[in-house]
């Protein structure tokens, strides 16, 4: 039953109007290009894209919800309250890593002249990714 509770939530709440529209990887459609090697790492970027800023916002709000509940449920019990605040540290704790993950990469990246950010064009913009078809 809770799973799927979890999946109607999933749905309802979701929008993933551009990845919708273009689809996980943009070819091999009607009024497509072929699909090509250089689409698979499309598809690898729109996973991660799809997942980082999409899922996980949705998954620590609501485990940020039910943590709160628990903790606000808790009273006397003890055993509740440890386990709230385990789900309120665990939430901040991964959210802390994807995100600083990406600041990391993102600075290492800028700094080593890789990205250029003040002037829009980069060498590799490395989360953005685009095939060029021939």
């Amino acid at each position: 039953m809770k799973k799927i509770i979890l999946l109607v939530l999933l749905f309802l709440f979701l929008n993933i109007e551009p990845v919708q529209a273009a689809g996980l990887v943009p070819c091999g459609g009607q009024g497509e290009a072929s699909c090509q090697f250089c689409h698979f790492f499309v598809l690898l970027n729109n996973i991660i894209e799809l997942v980082v800023f999409r899922l996980v916002p949705i998954f620590a709000a609501l485990m940020l919800v039910i943590g709160g509940i628990m903790f606000f449920l808790g009273g006397a019990k003890a055993s509740m309250l440890l386990q709230a605040k385990g789900i309120l540290t665990s939430v901040a704790v991964g959210l802390i890593i994807i995100f600083s993950a990406w600041v990391v990469v993102n600075t290492l990246l800028t700094k080593s002249g890789i990205v250029d950010p003040v002037r829009g064009r980069a060498i590799w913009e490395w989360n953005k990714i685009e095939c060029r078809i021939k």
